[in-house]
């Protein structure tokens, strides 16, 4: 066996791009396993509880038809619901909104509450329900892309 550096080093890049390629395929793998809203990840019922919870806690400021009234609020429907919420995951918005909602009292609601809200949101906004509930686990949460419905 040569154990010269050259071969030394050409051997463990041999090995690192090996490595690189399979990292790479792992990672596309992972996102190929990733679900979307268009899989149907919510139940009618949950929106149905989430529109309860939002008109009770969001509605003042973003508006009982999720088109906002106050210059602080930003609508949840059209534009401005695609371009903040499009492309993301349901655990980046759940999380947001939990951190920051309602605005001087965030995190006052259950986790599930919160979740059920998001639901709503994007029901109201095109996205279909499906048979299974979400539940509050950030993890598979995170693994949700938010796919805004073409107009």
């Amino acid at each position: 066996m040569n154990t010269t550096p050259t071969n030394f080093f050409a051997r463990m890049l041999a090995s690192a791009g090996r490595f690189a390629i399979l990292a790479s395929l792992c990672s596309l793998q992972a996102q190929a396993a990733g679900k979307s809203t268009a899989d149907g990840v919510f139940t009618p019922e949950q929106a149905k509880n989430g529109e309860r919870a939002y008109q009770s806690n969001c509605a003042t400021c973003h508006g009982y038809d999720l088109h906002s009234g106050d210059a602080e609020a930003p609508d949840l429907t059209e534009g401005p619901f695609k371009y903040a919420w499009g492309g993301r995951t349901i655990g980046d918005q759940f999380e947001l909104i939990r951190s920051g909602m309602p605005f001087r009292n965030p995190r006052s609601l259950d986790d599930q509450t919160y979740l059920d809200i998001v639901t709503y949101i994007l029901q109201f906004n095109g996205i279909p329900a499906g048979k299974e509930k979400l539940m509050p686990d950030l993890q598979q949460l995170k693994q949700i892309t938010i796919e805004v419905p073409s107009d």
